[in-house]
């Protein structure tokens, strides 16, 4: 029998001094030379590389049945595991296990910290998940040409910033950090930028402008200015042209949002005008038939709409004709193809037919109502010089 009291504090450590600790007797009874903790070691390394192989295949098989977003998640929550089993057993074979008692203890944490850090984990979980989700979502649309590449990449970013930004201040929150002040700063910064780069932040805001207006794409012919070329890439800042001189040209966004724009590629098909002089002397009527015949049957220029010859002006050696043909799916050298092929066509057609195409020349002839200026006799110019 034992005399006096006993405390609740002294028989509780003296029941666990008298619990057996199965960890402890597994130590003593097989891990206790270095020989046998190097082979467990080997063995627990092997294991863990199996079971991260093993991961990869839950998640294919996963994808298969559930989707991609359950095996990705799958796959996390059983690599954590496996590493969290690992740490464990290696630290029961090197008889460590009194330092994961130390990094308990020092994780150790209230209710309301654990609360906060298990929403903040939560938070950036939902904002990573809907961040790929709307990416997928913007690569779908893009497969279908609903929205451009242009369009695409910059979805991309404002989606992952609006995410990132609504969680962040979620967050914040909910460690209660007064987003106020911070607020306020980045209110003054962003003043300060907009003063010190107003060219950018205008180029950037045109960016924004044509991404919602869409008035060409990559790929569309346009011209601005005295620039004409095929668009090869639209950025938030500027945009892109190649030449036909094979020139490179970057425009800055606010430049094309305050210039005369025009896309050549919107309509599938241009109009393109030849000029052709004949002589003031042939029928024109008989003209515009050859021209028309001349260039109905060529396979450069499209049967409708039908070409059209009109009289132009009267020039100064010709009555000046214009012939108006129509290319489809329009770029430069499909409409130099039809010039060339038109002008050749047209040229072969006023031969057969004898119809003179004249060039400019001067002609010189005397007036009806003109005077004759006679010239002095000889005695009248002897005279003259004697009497000098």
């Amino acid at each position: 029998m034992l005399d006096g009291p006993i405390s609740n504090g002294t028989v509780s450590i003296a029941q666990s001094s008298l619990r057996p600790n199965p960890i402890a007797e597994f130590q003593a009874t097989y891990l206790s030379s270095i020989e046998v903790q190097l082979l467990a070691t080997v063995i627990l390394a092997g294991s863990v590389v199996l079971g991260l192989k093993f991961g990869r295949r839950l998640e294919s098989v996963l994808t298969r049945r559930y989707g991609r977003h359950v095996a990705e998640a799958s796959r996390v929550l059983w690599l954590l595991g496996v590493v969290v089993v690992g740490v464990y057993l290696l630290s029961i074979v090197w008889h460590v296990t009194y330092m994961l008692r130390i990094v308990m203890a020092a994780l150790a944490v209230d209710r309301w910290t654990a609360i906060q850090q298990l929403l903040t984990v939560a938070v950036a979980l939902i904002a990573y998940l809907l961040m790929r989700f709307v990416n997928r979502s913007i690569d779908k649309l893009a497969e279908t040409s609903s929205v451009t590449k242009h369009q695409s990449e910059v979805a991309y970013h404002v989606s992952d910033v609006g995410i990132a930004g609504a969680a962040a201040t979620v967050i914040l929150t909910v460690w209660g950090i007064d987003l106020t002040n911070i607020f306020i700063g980045a209110g003054a910064i962003t003043a300060i930028v907009g003063l010190a780069a107003r060219e950018t932040l205008a180029a950037m805001i045109a960016g924004f402008i044509l991404l919602f207006s869409r008035p060409f794409r990559v790929g569309d012919w346009i011209e601005i200015d005295r620039h004409s070329g095929i668009v090869k890439d639209v950025t938030i800042f500027n945009t892109k042209i190649q030449t036909f001189s094979d020139e490179h040209v970057l425009i800055p966004n606010d430049k094309i949002t305050e210039s005369h724009l025009t896309n050549l590629s919107r309509n599938d098909q241009l109009r393109v005008e030849i000029e052709v002089g004949v002589d003031y002397d042939t029928d024109l009527e008989h003209a515009r038939e050859v021209i028309v015949e001349a260039v109905s049957g060529l396979d450069e220029i499209k049967s409708s709409p039908n070409p059209k010859v009109v009289a132009k002006r009267f020039a100064d050696s010709s009555i000046l004709l214009e012939l108006r043909v129509w290319i489809g799916d329009p770029t430069m050298r499909r409409k130099w193809n039809a010039q060339t092929a038109a002008i050749e066509a047209i040229k072969q057609a006023f031969d057969r037919e004898g119809i003179t195409i004249p060039y400019p020349q001067r002609v010189q002839s005397a007036r009806g109502d003109g005077f004759d200026v006679d010239a002095p006799s000889s005695d009248e110019t002897i005279v003259g010089v004697e009497s000098e």
